[in-house]
């Protein structure tokens, strides 16, 4: 049956009518959107200052906005000390870009990604034991210049990109700091910051080795400086290792993006007590490091004897991630694992598991957790059976405690969940 022409014109008026209140709709949707993610923020202006106070659990909020490529920095100052406060930079999606404490750094540096609206957040830790009043002034500017005292660390020309190391040494009346600025053509396209000011600390280029060290460290070397895209994205990139000092801590790795237009990502890997080596390369591309899982560190022994199993990662979607095929061992015998298990049990007093520190002559459950990073979980709770003495309470807490520590470490990663 033909519709009547007056009808038609109506409908299609009508559909017109629709296109106009939906794009109305859109753009107010947008600009709900742009305001929550700036909250209840001050928008600041280029060179502006802002006094404020943050006490008990409320959140100081201010927001900038960045073209893409934009350069922000915030710098503030406390009244008499930061202790316990925190702050949080967030991007245009309500992404965190950085976080950190607020008393140890003075200042966060960032390269906008994409257009929009960040803010800046300063509240206090959750864990802090005290949150009275803390008074602070920030200011925001858009011009990067480096520091009088910086030296230039180590430097290196990649995919047409210049990246540099910059140290500001710590003085008897100054603190120091550590960057890392990559530019093109003059312009800046990234940085990194941290407030340490030691040559020992801070950041450096990975891939370095000395004349005379072993077979193994030449090996990742030669892969890191020979592979221009380690994170198999299609991209180069540059992988610098940051050193943050301390016993037995901490070590971060940071993969940037040097990509022919646009802003790179920038890939965070934190190792902690750990190293990240390359061993080889991973097919799809990029290339496969080593690690170790530091979930165990000091968990009921020293940190000697804390097991920290070796992990591999492969860069999957711009993260790295633990391969558990590539970590697949043959499983040991019956026999042998009988062995292993009589071994440790003769080591186990019959005392009570409480939980408490040091309760343990050695760490049994390392050999739990390589059964169960190498693909052999079901052997792990077998192996653990034969291992705790039938006359020693607490066989079910400790499990339960083990398996929390499993829940954070690599293995509550893997893919098959």
């Amino acid at each position: 049956m033909a519709v009547p022409l007056s009808r038609s014109i109506r409908i299609k008026r009508m559909r017109k009518l629709g296109i106009v209140c939906f794009a109305a709709f859109v753009g107010l949707a947008f600009a709900v959107i742009s305001y929550a993610q700036a909250g209840d923020a001050d928008l600041l202006a280029v060179g502006s200052k802002k006094t404020f106070t943050v006490e008990g659990d409320n959140v100081q909020r201010f927001s900038v906005e960045l073209a893409e490529g934009a350069f922000a920095q915030f710098s503030w100052v406390a009244a008499t000390d930061a202790d316990g406060l925190q702050y949080e930079i967030t991007g245009v999606g309500g992404e965190k870009i950085q976080k950190d404490d607020a008393s140890w750094a003075k200042s966060a540096y960032f390269v906008a990604p994409k257009a929009g609206i960040y803010s800046i957040a300063f509240s206090f830790d959750p864990k802090a034991e005290k949150k009275e009043a803390k008074a602070l002034t920030l200011s925001y500017g858009d011009t990067f210049t480096s520091p009088k005292r910086a030296q230039v660390k180590a430097s290196r020309k990649v995919a047409g990109y210049d990246v540099q190391i910059l140290l500001v040494p710590d003085t008897e009346t100054e603190p120091g700091e550590s960057f890392v600025t990559v530019t093109k053509g003059g312009k800046l396209k990234n940085i990194l910051h941290d407030d340490i000011g030691s040559p020992i600390m801070g950041y450096s280029f990975a891939g370095t080795a000395d004349k005379d060290a072993v077979p193994v460290e030449k090996k990742a070397a030669a892969l890191i400086n020979n592979t221009l895209d380690k994170t198999g994205d299609g991209d180069p990139d540059v992988m610098i290792e940051f050193y943050s000092g301390g016993a037995h801590c901490c070590t971060t790795y940071y993969f940037i993006e040097l990509p022919a237009e646009g802003v790179g990502a920038i890939r965070e890997v934190a190792t902690g007590n750990a190293g990240m080596t390359a061993i080889g390369k991973v097919p799809a591309g990029g290339l496969r490091f080593e690690t170790a899982d530091n979930a165990w560190a000091y968990w009921n022994t020293s940190f000697a004897d804390s097991p920290m199993p070796s992990v591999i990662l492969d860069f999957k979607d711009g993260v790295a991630k633990p391969n558990f095929a590539a970590m697949k061992k043959k499983a040991p015998t019956a026999a042998v694992l009988k062995r292993k298990a009589a071994e440790a049990r003769k080591k186990i007093s019959n005392a009570p598991y409480t939980g408490e520190w040091g309760e343990f002559e050695e760490s049994f459950w390392g050999e739990m957790i390589d059964l169960i990073f190498t693909g052999h979980e079901g052997l792990a709770w077998q192996y653990f059976d034969m291992v705790w003495p039938k006359a020693k309470p607490g066989k079910e807490k400790f499990l339960d405690d083990f398996k929390k520590v499993l829940a954070g470490s690599y293995y509550a990663e893997r893919d098959d969940k």
